[in-house]
């Protein structure tokens, strides 16, 4: 169920249906949402969605449920835990049988809007590591037609020698073969059998990057040419972007919040009510999840790459440039990030001579989506917690704001304010400054040379982060050179603070 309402007297909204007549009743007393307080319809296994992070399913998951509220589709989802180990988040799944609600916050027609959605989609909720017999019976389920994905930047990502016949394989480009091998089987080759391929995380080229891993698994384990035949046409891989602005749960504002939706629900998450899901490859997707037919922001396009680029550098990209720099300067949201003087002229520098002239479009329509993105920053409904952004810096700073400053260099032009980024993202790293209680979270390897910065050699310690976390190569002719830049702004930052190094980048820049 979806309602929409603007704020009252008090400034809160009335969602209707969602309170009794009484008025608001205190959380202590509000039930959990579940199976056994919430009426909910059983809908067939129709989506695969690998992750249950806030982001799938203040998204993804929001918009089926969009969808079938509408009447539109009828989708159940199966939420799978794709790796090894606890996660409390999914226990609480779990234990509110998949349903949750969904808090949508922004301005509409210059009028603020609050949406609130109460998901009851997922039907199903299994770990592939733990409990691989029931994740095993969900993807052979026959009603299936789409997998989704979003395992971070990193999920992507080839493992040489990952064994098809684990229970489950290690990486994700492994654990679709197995599972496409295993429909292959199962269903005789049918080619109803095959699936919808459509992935969520922020690299180019994601489905086709993850269709070309599969393939090469397959080639390496020397898998049935039928098999290959019927991924190549049986299986469409769908490359997307997709934007929305997911700080998570609202624990700032949670007794509020379930007093609105009168639940005690664990599981809030609220987003901004600004979206775009931009699907490319085969339209017959379009067919199987025509989410756009019951108003979701959904385009169905023959090609995303002009979406990506323009969303990943300039959204993504700020994001990953504003979360350590923020962070040192000792702010805790991004709207209170942006509002300092300092950090907007440091985002002018970023965006108007490194990003932007980076992009292949219309500048004047470049610089109306940059405005855009800025607006959004300053909602004054999210709280956009810059150690959330934070998560897996290293890897998102590779896919986001690397080729920036690489193509700067190609093109004969400077990039100091996002090489400062990667230093302040560094010295983040390093635990030598940044607020109290903060802990970065990375890939291991990286993340230990961080935390092993040298003061004597900062040149040496930005050249070992940097090739641990696959940004440049050792023998890269450009390590040296992005070694010493990046190593003059840490410097600058560890010995007077991020905001007197920032004033020194501000007044080199002009």
């Amino acid at each position: 169920m979806t309602t929409t309402s603007r704020p009252g007297p008090a400034g809160l909204p009335d969602p209707a249906g969602l309170r009794g007549p009484a008025g608001l009743p205190d959380p202590g007393d509000l039930p959990v949402p579940g199976a056994a307080t919430v009426q909910r319809d059983e809908l067939p296994l129709t989506v695969l969605q690998f992750g249950a992070g806030n982001f799938l399913r203040a998204f993804v998951d929001q918009m089926i449920q969009g969808a079938n509220d509408a009447g539109v589709t009828r989708h159940g989802v199966a939420v799978v835990h794709a790796t090894p180990g606890p996660d409390r988040a999914l226990d609480l799944l779990r234990e509110q049988d998949g349903i949750y609600h969904v808090l949508l916050e922004g301005v509409r027609a210059g009028e603020p809007v609050r949406q609130v959605t109460r998901v009851t989609a997922i039907q199903r909720v299994v770990r592939a590591h733990e409990e691989f017999a029931a994740y095993r019976a969900t993807y052979l389920e026959p009603s299936l037609r789409v997998l989704v994905s979003n395992t971070t930047e990193a999920g992507i990502a080839w493992v040489e020698g990952d064994d098809l016949t684990a229970t489950p394989p290690a990486s994700f480009p492994a654990k679709v073969t197995a599972l496409l091998l295993d429909r292959f089987r199962h269903f005789g080759g049918d080619p109803a059998a095959g699936l919808h391929v459509v992935c969520c995380e922020l690299i180019e080229d994601n489905a086709s990057t993850l269709r070309r891993y599969v393939l090469a698994h397959a080639a390496a384990n020397d898998l049935p040419d039928a098999f290959v035949a019927w991924v190549e046409q049986a299986c469409t891989f769908h490359d997307t972007l997709v934007d929305r602005i997911v700080p998570g749960y609202p624990r700032d504002e949670i007794d509020d919040v379930h007093r609105q939706i009168g639940y005690a629900d664990r599981l809030v998450v609220k987003g901004e009510l600004y979206g775009v899901w931009a699907v490319g490859g085969d339209p017959a997707l379009r067919e199987v999840l025509p989410l756009d037919r019951a108003g979701q922001p959904v385009e169905f396009l023959p090609d995303v790459r002009p979406y990506r680029d323009r969303k990943v550098r300039v959204l993504n990209g700020m994001h990953t440039a504003l979360s350590p720099l923020g962070l040192l300067l000792g702010e805790d949201g991004v709207r209170e990030t942006v509002a300092r003087a300092d950090v907007a002229r440091y985002l002018d520098l970023l965006l108007d001579r490194e990003v932007l002239p980076s992009l292949a479009e219309d500048p004047e329509a470049l610089r109306r989506f940059a405005a855009t993105i800025r607006e959004r920053f300053t909602n004054p409904f999210l709280h956009h917690r810059l150690a959330d952004i934070a998560l897996n810096a290293l890897a998102k700073y590779r896919a986001r704001n690397l080729p920036v400053l690489l193509e700067a260099w190609q093109d004969g032009r400077e990039a100091p304010a996002t090489a400062f980024a990667l230093a302040a993202l560094l010295v983040l790293a390093s635990g030598r400054l940044g607020p109290a209680g903060f802990e970065p979270a990375d890939d291991p390897e990286p993340l230990a040379l961080a935390r092993a910065c040298d003061d004597g050699d900062l040149a040496g310690w930005v050249r070992g982060v940097v090739v641990a976390a696959g940004m440049l190569p050792a023998d890269d002719p450009r390590l040296g050179r992005l070694a010493d830049e990046v190593a003059g702004h840490a410097g600058s930052i560890l010995r007077r603070g991020a905001e007197a190094a920032l004033a020194d980048l501000l007044a080199g820049a002009g």
